[in-house]
């Protein structure tokens, strides 16, 4: 079986973001090595939509614009199978949508990333 993560780690700029908002960034992983910085993107999650953002944590200013050739989507989960390779989609869909819910719930209600 191929070894599959996705590694997920708070952004910059959550501290700018408000409390109804959260910026994930995220990086899909098919092997044991770290992830290089320019394979990580930038995800904007609200309470009604989720979405890439076109800015990275490199960037001098937040500028909230969605990534061209992508959409919003309902939630983190459908945000990040959007841009998933196939091994990766296939590990997403065996994993059961109520312990990502619940983990995307409790990540929200602490706000863990936003003091990464």
């Amino acid at each position: 079986k191929q070894w599959y993560q996705r590694r997920v780690r708070g952004s910059r700029w959550n501290a700018d973001c408000g409390e109804r908002r959260m910026i994930v960034r995220a990086a899909e992983n098919l092997s044991t090595q770290p992830v290089d910085e320019d394979m990580w993107k930038n995800y904007s999650c609200e309470p009604q939509k989720c979405y890439t953002l076109k800015c990275t944590d490199d960037d001098d200013d937040l500028f909230d614009e969605k990534l061209e050739e992508t959409q919003f989507h309902p939630d983190l989960f459908h945000c990040l199978r959007e841009g998933a390779s196939t091994s990766a989609i296939s590990t997403m869909s065996s994993t059961p949508y109520g312990f990502v819910d619940n983990i995307s719930t409790w990540l929200f209600a602490t706000k863990v990333l936003t003091f990464s």
